[in-house]
């Protein structure tokens, strides 16, 4: 029997590795400045005659005090200038991005399988770049947030990796997005930068102290050379340990990465293969002395693979392609040797629609009333999009025009009156051209089945990021007044998430008075009823789901909330903390699986009450 790889678990394993990782960085740097302050006084006694003293403060704020300003100046500067978002970090890797009518088969390829990762991810599309004239396999993922997010990949990864191969390669990709680990590269090479100024500073007191140039000066320059000499001694060791903890935090990533990639394609033989090309074929990403040779040089960590060197085992950013390749696939004994029959470069396919991945939820299909509730992962399954969207829409998705047509196109309403008032207010709104597109997609959008709304809108609105701020408000509240002609207030709740997630607009406004213990139930009260179960299953989901949320008790079952007062029960639980939302999202996901089974209505809702209060399905939950 085939070894399976129990992804969940090893997701498990990298983050807890991880979180120790970091915190060992943190300690090394308490303990650099410790260092430094124990150093200066063993030498000021030892200059005296005369005993140490331990507690100098005005001594401490000079020696470990200054060595922690200038370690986090430096650091906060690096930071900075490292978070211009993922598509400047692109173009500096001598990225060029592809759009959505791009001519090249094999870039259509790849826009495709980059749109069925966001569906499969519950992550908004980034954008897409190739870089020209790269003949090794390669990819990256760039950014500061999921919405400033960026991939890319080389031109010998579109021409060498089949399509499987290159969802895998892209899939990867998007976990580091949704792991937050862009966030996470910023931070630990900002701290490098720091102790790298730190080192810096050393030698320019050293230089002045007159160790170079000018022969041993005495006094007061002295003891400035020495002291410049223990920053840079202590800088360079703290460099050289926070390098080592660097690369061994990149690795555990890498490992993290390769699990949800896997868990987002179910199907490892993918990745796998992508591996073995690897080794087959190289990596390299530029050449040598090329325009963006330094650029590329410093982002290594970002790409998807590195190219081996003889310091691979301490400085590496990412583990041997053997073991990757054992983690994701045990059966192969890590074995990179490449097949005949997986040789041959593929031709490009573009398929008539795009998809979700589909994979049996964890979650019994029959309700048992014994059965424990579901855990994250099985909620993370199964708000997971198992579908597909034509791909005429998938292309409409992509234009400007074609994606405010799919937005206004999913709140038209099924009564004449109402739908003539909305596509008048449209016409104003957005012009006639958006109208008639309107008209061309309305057909295909009513077609689809329960559950397809909300990934559609993930393909649609990151086109809009285009637009200007005043342009974008402009649209939702164009929305909004045409969703409230259409009477449905979960549809209203969808789509207002959603374009504050994509479109960067801000939340809305909780009430001073707003209380969150009826935000919990506001909030719980509309998921259930997004349910098509009888009102007392409804009302035992709602009861369950209560369990989950600690110090607060279960207020009386009631109708449906309207569209508004869920807007304001998703404001007040804004103001929780990080934890305390992700309780919410994990309190909703338990009514959903009450009875053991996930509806569209009940997806579309926990989605968006996940949107709404930033936690991100699958890998931030």
């Amino acid at each position: 029997m085939t070894a399976q790889m129990d992804f969940f678990r090893a997701q498990d394993e990298a983050r807890g590795r991880t979180v120790l990782l970091v915190v060992l960085l943190a300690v090394a740097l308490v303990v650099l400045a410790g260092t430094l302050y124990a150093v200066a006084v063993l030498g000021l006694s030892e200059a005296k005659d005369a005993a140490p003293v331990w507690w100098q403060p005005k001594l401490f704020l000079a020696t470990a005090g200054t060595a922690v300003v200038v370690v986090a100046g430096g650091s906060l500067v690096r930071i900075a200038e490292l978070s211009s978002g993922g598509g400047a970090v692109a173009r500096g890797l001598g990225g060029r991005l592809v759009v959505g009518a791009a001519a090249d088969p094999l870039e259509r390829r790849y826009l495709n399988v980059v749109q069925e990762m966001a569906l499969a991810s519950g992550l908004p599309v980034p954008e897409c770049y190739v870089i020209d004239g790269a003949a090794g396999i390669n990819a990256f993922a760039a950014g500061n947030s999921t919405a400033d997010a960026a991939v890319g990949v080389t031109r010998g990864a579109l021409e060498s990796l089949t399509r499987d191969e290159l969802q895998g390669v892209i899939a990867h990709e998007f976990s580091h997005i949704g792991n937050g680990d862009m966030r996470l590269n910023i931070r630990l090479v900002g701290t490098v930068a720091g102790l790298l100024t730190l080192v810096q500073l050393g030698y320019l007191l050293v230089r002045f102290g007159g160790f170079t140039g000018g022969g041993r000066k005495k006094g007061g320059h002295a003891l400035v050379a020495v002291a410049g000499l223990m920053l840079v001694l202590a800088g360079a060791g703290g460099m050289l340990f926070a390098r080592i903890i660097q690369a061994c935090v990149s690795r555990q990533r890498e490992f993290l990465a390769d699990a949800s990639a896997v868990q987002f394609t179910r199907n490892p033989a993918g990745l796998a293969g992508a591996f073995r090309k690897i080794a087959a074929r190289g990596a390299a990403v530029s050449a040598e002395d090329g325009p963006h040779d330094g650029m590329v040089a410093e982002a290594r960590h970002l790409f998807f693979a590195s190219t081996p060197s003889f310091l691979d085992a301490l400085f590496s950013t990412h583990p041997p392609l053997e073991e990757r390749l054992r983690r994701i696939d045990p059966s192969s004994g890590g074995d990179l040797r490449l097949p005949a029959a997986r040789a041959a470069a593929p031709g490009p396919s573009v398929p008539a629609s795009v998809s979700g991945f589909a994979g049996a939820s964890s979650v019994p299909a029959e309700p048992s009333a014994g059965r424990p509730d579901a855990t994250p992962h099985q909620i993370q399954d199964a708000v997971a999009f198992r579908g597909s969207l034509p791909l005429p829409l998938v292309e409409a998705a992509s234009d400007l025009v074609g994606s405010l047509a799919v937005v206004f196109t999913l709140v038209l309403s099924g009564q004449a009156a109402a739908r003539e008032r909305q596509l008048k207010a449209l016409s104003g709104l957005a012009g006639g051209e958006v109208v008639r597109e309107v008209a061309r997609l309305e057909t295909l959008v009513r077609a689809l089945p329960r559950g397809h709304r909300l990934p559609l809108l993930d393909l649609a609105l990151p086109t809009l990021r285009q637009l200007s701020a005043e342009q974008r408000a402009l649209i939702r509240d164009g929305v909004s007044e045409a969703t409230a002609l259409s009477g449905d207030a979960l549809l209203q709740v969808l789509l207002q998430a959603a374009l504050r997630r994509h479109l960067g607009l801000p939340p809305p406004i909780a009430s001073s008075g707003e209380d969150a213990g009826r935000a919990y139930g506001i909030v719980l009260l509309a998921l259930v009823h997004a349910s098509e179960q009888d009102d007392a299953r409804k009302e035992r989901a709602f009861l369950r789901a209560f369990t989950h949320l600690p110090g607060r008790s279960a207020p009386a079952f009631g109708p449906p909330p309207s569209s508004a007062e869920i807007d304001a029960a998703l404001a007040a639980l804004l103001r929780l903390s990080v934890a305390q939302r992700r309780e919410v999202v994990r309190a909703c996901g338990v009514a959903m699986l009450h009875d053991g089974r996930a509806e569209p209505g009940e997806i579309e809702m926990v989605r968006a009450v996940g949107d709404s209060l930033g936690i991100v399905f699958p890998t931030g939950f």
